[in-house]
């Protein structure tokens, strides 16, 4: 069961990525965190809180609060999920959108017993110019396993004022 469900990952994984050239090159690093779902065995829905790096570090890092959905055979209970994605865009022209925030979709593969790992591979934000694909594979807890259709919708967050007391 194990061995089927890693190649079925695989298999997966492998077929949503889009090949180098029509990825673009990489710009940064986008880290997700989760506290998991429970998964209604058709959809889930689970808040991320998101980090992106740029490549290189020419700019701060910006927060992104958002909502990942999953759509296709969804069975079980996630606890606290890591998710890392390589973040590539088309081209760098002047004036154009450098804010990730948007809707991506793509593919979901995961599987756990306790812990266990997992890949989606994404493509969207602002006039679809960028492809999210996992850097490594995603860690939860819990027991579960997807195979289905991702929708990553992406938010701006706020910034917070931080009050130290001594």
């Amino acid at each position: 069961m194990k061995k089927i469900l890693l190649s079925a990952l695989a298999l997966a994984s492998a077929a949503a990525l889009p090949s180098a050239a029509e990825a673009g090159v990489k710009v940064g690093t986008l880290v997700c965190r989760s506290q998991g779902t429970i998964n209604q065995v058709v959809s889930s829905s689970e808040t991320v809180l998101c980090n992106y790096i740029p490549f290189g570090r020419t700019r701060a890092s910006e927060t992104y609060v958002g909502t990942l959905d999953t759509y296709g055979v969804d069975l079980g209970i996630t606890g606290r999920t890591l998710m890392t994605w390589s973040v590539l865009a088309a081209s760098f022209e002047p004036g154009q959108p450098r804010s990730l925030a948007g809707r991506y979709f793509g593919t979901s593969v995961d599987a756990s017993f306790a812990v266990g790992v997992g890949a989606k591979s994404l493509i969207g934000g602002p006039d679809r110019g960028f492809t999210l694909q996992p850097t490594s594979l995603q860690v939860q807890e819990g027991v579960n396993a997807t195979v289905g259709v991702a929708r990553l919708t992406l938010e701006e967050a706020e910034p917070v004022a931080v009050i130290y007391k001594p």
